[in-house]
């Protein structure tokens, strides 16, 4: 089944909260493994300049981490953050470069340690792909001509590093861009499902039980910081008796036409639902008992103000309609009620 993929803003909001969780634990595992890395520092170089400056960009490195982590704490997220970690990502690929260009030829332990940056940063470091993309080629292509500059006298373990730097980069991503399209397919699926829950399949308007949901919170917001709100109900009153002499795909004809006369009339901030096979209900916000007399006489004129050609055939239709206005002991439920045995 297809579904409507996603924008980018709403896939980063809806994950905001695992990728930041993530982000942290990321985070705090390169902010501690700078602890044995310093340890690897000391043991290939004697005291001295050289020494100082790589100890003094790892406190830089782990001073930047430990802000970094405190931001991914907060409860909001804003694209500041998204490049503070960018930024702290770059810092750890430059800190990693310098760091193996100071040891010695011989050793490759360090290249081991690129390999699975290179493989890992895709796979946990939670940004777009679009933007992991250079830093992680710019790192690999740094390395590679790295490991060829010093020109190591075991070739077979230059050309094996060389080959997996950039074979673990591309598996990286692959497996990232995998991990996104599911996700994003997830989330499209997720929306699709809750959309048919709340909407009706004919009209595409909310069905009843989207429209009491809203009704509940907008009659409790307006009983508790005052206002006025109407709810208007309409009824297609020949509509069983369309349906029994042209068939159900003309009452789904009518029920579509319906729904686009009362979207001509109705105002921007009214909600309109399907309430029932033949009735429709729209809530009338900041709308007294007056506004919405109006408002239901304007509608109901428009809905049976013309006839509906259906295979043809063109079928006039007739209306009713009741309008309600919420007092301060209503609930959703009693505003409906009055306002269908106000119908006329």
């Amino acid at each position: 089944m297809f579904y409507k993929d996603v924008s980018e803003e709403h896939y980063r909001a809806h994950y905001q909260k695992q990728d930041r969780a993530q982000a942290r634990k990321v985070v705090r595992v390169a902010m501690w493994a700078f602890v044995p890395l310093v340890l690897v520092d000391i043991s290939f170089h004697s005291l001295g300049v050289w020494l100082s400056m790589l100890l003094l960009m790892r406190a830089a490195v782990f001073a930047f981490s430990w802000r970094l982590l405190s931001e991914l704490g907060r409860a909001t997220h804003s694209p500041e953050l998204d490049q503070g970690i960018f930024r702290w990502m770059v810092l750890i690929f430059l800190m990693q470069f310098i760091s193996n260009a100071s040891l010695p030829r011989d050793y490759y332990g360090h290249y081991m340690v690129d390999i699975w940056v290179s493989l890992m940063t895709f796979i946990v470091v939670p940004l777009p792909l679009a933007m992991l993309r250079p830093p992680v080629a710019g790192f690999v292509i740094a390395s590679v001509l790295l490991l060829f500059y010093k020109q190591s006298e075991v070739f077979t373990y230059a050309a094996s590093a060389a080959l997996m730097l950039p074979a673990s980069a591309i598996t990286g991503h692959a497996i990232a861009s995998y991990v996104h399209r599911y996700r994003r397919k997830l989330l499209s699926a997720e929306q699709a499902i809750d959309k048919q829950a709340s909407t009706d399949p004919v009209t595409g308007v909310a069905n009843w039980r989207e429209f009491m949901r809203m009704a509940d919170a907008q009659v409790q917001q307006h009983v508790r910081q005052g206002g006025t709100l109407s709810v208007l109900m309409i009824q297609i009153e020949n509509f069983k008796e369309i349906i029994q002499t042209q068939g159900p795909q003309a009452g789904d004809v009518i029920l579509v036409e319906v729904t686009r006369r009362i979207h001509r009339v109705m105002r921007s901030h009214d909600c309109l639902a399907r309430y029932g096979a033949d009735e429709f209900c729209l809530m009338l916000p900041e709308a007294d008992g007056v506004a919405a007399e109006k408002i239901a006489q304007r509608t109901c004129a428009t809905v049976i103000a013309l006839p509906v050609a259906v295979h043809g055939k063109e079928i006039k239709i007739t209306a009713s309609s009741g309008v309600a206005s919420l007092q301060s002991a209503d609930t959703a439920d009693s505003l409906l009620k009055r306002a269908n045995a106000s119908r006329r």
